[in-house]
Formats: structure tokens, C-alpha cells, sequence
């Protein structure tokens, strides 16, 4: 029994690192759902299992097939539309392999959970910088731009779109007395986001920008 209850923590415990390791990188990028939220799915995804496995009869496709079940209405909170860009989709899909990890982790397949979460790490960080770097064509970043009071918002919008020829304006509003242009773009090849940050500031009249990527 003592034997059967280590390997029982063991496992949840194994199923929580793993969860931790796809959320910190979630967390790093500030996405929806970050470090708790991977850690609590990969646990319980493990739980399920654990128990489903304990029991008579079960069977090991049906619980699995119940959990991604479960996962995807969870995954479907952090998917939203801004402005006119779709965001979260791959928040989602970490979820999706964080849950599958935690099953493998509770059914045995240590090595499987193992293989699975390092390449959904490399995936979700070394992907995306390759992704920056080599392919400007699929970068989209969404910009929010505030303006100095009183500043036109035609002259600043043309002195922006000299730093960012290819932007698109989604909406114009008001927040804490400025005027905010937020707009989608694709920044030029080779260009980070801290140095496109100020080039951005230094246009005349911009008071502050916020970018995501």
C-alpha cells in the first residue's frame, strides 16, 4: 500500500512539473491562462486517470476521450477576438497537450508525458523566434497607440504607418483622457518589438504604445 501511494504522489507530483513547464512559458508571454491554470489541468488530467485506472473494467480510451472533452470547453474560455484578430488559439492548444501529458502521467507513460511536454515547449518558444525571424509574413502584432491631448489623430495614424507601412486600424477611442489608435501590423523582418516600441514613441505626438504579439 505504501509502495502503491509513493508512486500514486509521484505521479501527480510529476504531472504538476510538467503542467508548471508549459505554463511558465504561457506566463512568460503573458497569455490568459499561465502557470496555475497548465499546473491545475496537467493534476487533474492525472487524477482522472489515476482513478479511471483504479477501477474495475474502465476503459483507458473512454477516460481519455472524457478528459479532452472537458479541456476543450476549458480551452475555449481563453480563445477571443480582438478587434479583428483571433487570440488564444495557442493558449488552447497548450492546454490541450498539458492535459494530455497529465493522462499519459496517470495511465504509466511517463516517457511519453515527458517527450510531449518538451516538444510542446520547444513548439511554443523555439518555433515562435524562428517564426520572427525568418517568417515576416506570418508575424502579426496588435498595437495600441496613445496619443498626446490634442494631437491629431489622422497626423499621428500617417507618421505611424511611415514606421509600419503594412498597419491597419481597427478602432479609435478615448481612455484616461487620450486618444488611443489600436491597429494590427506586421512589423519588417529583423525588427524586434522593444526597438519597434520606440520608434513608435518617438514619433511626434504619441504619448505611449502597448504591443502584443
Amino acid at each position: 500500500m505504501l509502495a502503491d501511494g509513493l508512486l500514486v504522489a509521484g505521479q501527480i507530483l510529476a504531472a504538476a512539473v510538467l503542467g508548471a513547464a508549459v505554463g511558465l512559458e504561457r506566463e512568460f508571454g503573458a497569455q490568459p491562462a499561465g502557470l496555475r491554470t497548465h499546473m491545475l489541468v496537467s493534476v487533474g488530467a492525472a487524477v482522472f486517470s489515476i482513478a479511471g485506472a483504479g477501477l474495475t473494467g474502465s476503459d483507458p480510451a473512454r477516460l481519455a476521450a472524457q478528459v479532452v472533452t472537458g479541456v476543450g470547453f476549458l480551452a475555449g474560455g481563453v480563445i477571443f477576438r480582438e478587434g479583428v484578430t483571433v487570440r488564444g488559439l495557442t493558449t488552447a492548444a497548450s492546454l490541450w497537450v498539458t492535459a494530455a501529458a497529465g493522462v499519459a502521467i496517470g495511465l504509466g507513460a511517463w516517457w511519453t508525458a515527458a517527450v510531449a511536454t518538451a516538444l510542446a515547449i520547444a513548439v511554443l518558444w523555439l518555433v515562435k523566434q524562428l517564426e520572427w525571424r525568418f517568417l515576416p509574413l506570418r508575424r502579426t502584432i496588435v498595437m495600441r497607440v496613445s496619443l498626446r491631448p490634442g494631437e491629431p489623430v489622422n497626423d499621428a495614424a500617417r507618421a505611424v504607418e511611415e514606421v509600419l507601412p503594412r498597419l491597419k486600424v481597427i478602432q479609435i477611442g478615448y481612455e484616461d483622457r487620450h486618444q488611443v489608435i489600436e491597429l494590427t501590423a506586421r512589423p519588417p523582418a529583423g525588427v524586434t518589438l522593444p526597438q519597434l516600441a520606440g520608434s513608435i514613441l518617438r514619433v511626434q505626438g504619441v504619448a505611449g504604445v502597448d504591443i502584443s504579439s
